[in-house]
């Protein structure tokens, strides 16, 4: 999980939005809400998506306004809710080390419904990728 407020800031000041009230910022496996906070304050009507329902709960209590959806990441059509939102996603999210090659290329398969990724990740994979 990520914990260092320092990190939070920088990764969610990378987010550049122009939707109505962020509608298309997507983040991706919000855990227990590091990066939801800060980010809700701008974009309050972003969409999580988070596979465990114990942090769907969670999510869901600390933050109510917030749209969560409880599903795997690897299974999200982001070409239909980029058009269910009504225009290209701004995706972001702390990527898990096991699945962020999968992650990448799901987004890469969707890559004309999404306008940005600002994805972090271990720095092992990041090697792998250059």
């Amino acid at each position: 999980y990520l914990s260092d407020q320092n990190y939070v800031v920088k990764i969610t000041e990378s987010v550049e939005d122009d939707s109505k009230n962020g509608n298309t910022v997507v983040e991706l496996g919000p855990g227990l809400g590091a990066l939801t906070r800060v980010l809700l304050a701008s974009y309050p009507e972003m969409i999580a998506v988070e596979i465990d329902k114990r942090a769907v709960d969670l999510l869901n209590e600390r933050y109510p306004s917030l749209k969560v959806l409880h599903s795997d990441v690897l299974e999200i059509d982001y070409t239909k809710l980029a058009q269910l939102q009504g225009g290209r996603l701004n995706v972001i999210g702390n990527l898990p080390y096991y699945i962020t090659s999968q992650i990448l290329f799901a987004l890469c398969d969707h890559h004309a419904a999404i306008r940005r990724a600002c994805v972090t990740m271990q720095w092992e994979v990041a090697q792998r990728l250059v």
